[in-house]
């Protein structure tokens, strides 16, 4: 019987019978999935080489309207297809489940790997029709559908924002009415039998590592806007901070260890010590138009774009260097760089002109630990950039001349030397290298 968002799910009598037992490649550490014009490839090497060009890859059959992605721990890789199938493919390129969606549009999958959810969009002329699932990976089990349109008309993918960590026991769903209903795994009920009575919700965050839940409201009257923090699953208030202003595309930014939490305001940023007693908070001003924000993984570091295209300035800041204080590391003034991304190693920083508003798309690898560039690349005008999980490599893509429709992308050392071309027939859409938290450990990257 439906509820009021949620409701059963048949077995899906579409799920192949082989168990998912063993990750994908699990002997190629450096795997890049890269989506060219119609083609989905698998591509890796053990020696990214230029001299050699050549790579090793696997085709795979896909939905082109819908992205690719490897599932968060990097176990498998999943896409879709045929408009109507999700696929799980695994150990030795093979599928491992098909989930059905009748015109499935999007796709995610739980932080732990236990959850698939598909979307379709909902159509006024079947109020019935399930536009939502929620997959059980390891079985494939269709646990429940959602069949309610009352979402949030300006929510951003993912509609279902899962609790951090790789339990995932919560998950929260923000509502037209901008409530908030936050819901456990175990019955797939609301906590609390209820959604949370919060007035004029913009957006909400969970830590990445807890069950701790960052809510942005609006102002209303007198009250101004606000930041509040609730821990689950018994929805205890640990914190709140009223913001002066914040920004029409206002966002919060977790640092990967759920450390410490950023929020943008008018004029600057407020900051919450997330994981010290009493939650403390900082305030940062930023005179200027800020382009981008990026915290260092698992430090305390992090890096802010600002100014006006198509010079700008990027400052790097700390969060310890001086206790209880934000303070400022260095300032680097007059850079074509509008997007910075950090190894996931920390130290190392790429600094990437994206956006064609610059005059050049350079590449600037720099060291924060001695606060010293370490290698300039000119003239790279890239679409998308990306480290692989090691930090020992980061690609870009390249835009081909303008009577040319062919690009390529180039991987990187992570000093800047630039060690494998690969030049492709059409536009690449897509490129992404795979994550193998919880898979691949310390000691096995020794090994590379």
């Amino acid at each position: 019987m439906c509820g009021n968002t949620l409701c059963d799910l048949p077995r899906s009598s579409s799920v192949t019978r082989k168990f998912l037992t063993y990750p994908i490649g699990l002997q190629a550490w450096d795997e890049l999935f890269v989506r060219v014009g119609r083609n989905d490839k698998l591509i890796w090497n053990d020696n990214w080489s230029v001299a050699d060009g050549t790579a090793s890859f696997f085709m795979f059959p896909a939905d082109k309207r819908v992205p690719s992605r490897w599932s968060p721990q990097g176990t498998f890789f999943v896409t879709a297809a045929d408009r109507n199938m999700v696929i799980i493919w695994g150990s030795d390129f093979g599928q491992l489940f098909r989930f059905c969606h009748y015109q499935v549009e999007e796709f995610d999958i739980s932080p732990g790997e236990k959850y698939l959810v598909t979307y379709s969009k909902p159509k006024p002329s079947d109020p019935n029709g399930l536009w939502l699932k929620i997959f059980d990976v390891r079985t494939g089990t269709a646990i429940v559908g959602l069949n309610n349109v009352d979402v949030a008309d300006s929510t951003q993918w993912p509609l279902i924002r899962w609790a951090g960590g790789k339990d995932d026991k919560f998950f929260v769903i923000l509502s037209k009415n901008k409530t908030v209903a936050v819901y456990e795994t175990k019955k797939f009920n609301p906590l609390g039998n209820a959604p949370l009575l919060l007035d004029d919700v913009i957006d909400i965050s969970w830590s990445p590592t807890q069950a701790v839940l960052a809510i942005l409201l609006k102002a209303s009257g007198k009250q101004p806007f606000k930041v509040v923090l609730l821990q689950f699953p018994n929805n205890v208030k640990l914190a709140e901070k009223d913001l002066t202003a914040i920004l029409g595309d206002c966002k919060m930014h977790w640092q990967s260890n759920g450390e410490y939490l950023a929020v943008n305001t008018y004029g600057g940023f407020e900051f919450f010590r997330i994981k010290e007693e009493g939650i403390p908070t900082d305030s940062l001003k930023v005179d200027k138009k800020t382009l981008a924000f990026a915290w260092e993984p698992s430090g305390h570091r992090f890096a802010v774009i600002y100014g006006d295209e198509p010079t700008l300035s990027v400052s790097f800041y700390s969060m310890k260097k001086t206790p209880g204080k934000v303070t400022e590391l260095t300032i680097l003034s007059n850079r074509q760089a509008d997007a910075p991304f950090w190894s996931p190693k920390g130290n190392l920083i790429v600094l990437a002109g994206l956006k064609e508003g610059l005059k050049e798309g350079n590449l600037e690898f720099f060291d924060v630990d001695q606060l010293a560039q370490i290698s300039p690349v000119a003239n790279v005008v890239a679409n998308q950039v990306a480290w692989n999980q090691s930090g020992k490599y980061f690609d870009s893509d390249c835009h081909s001349e303008p009577d040319d429709p062919r690009e390529s992308f180039t991987i990187w050392s992570s000093d800047g030397k630039r060690l494998f071309v690969h030049q492709c027939q059409f536009p690449i859409i897509q490129l992404d290298w795979r994550p193998y938290r919880g898979i691949i450990d310390d000691d096995m990257l020794k090994k590379q």
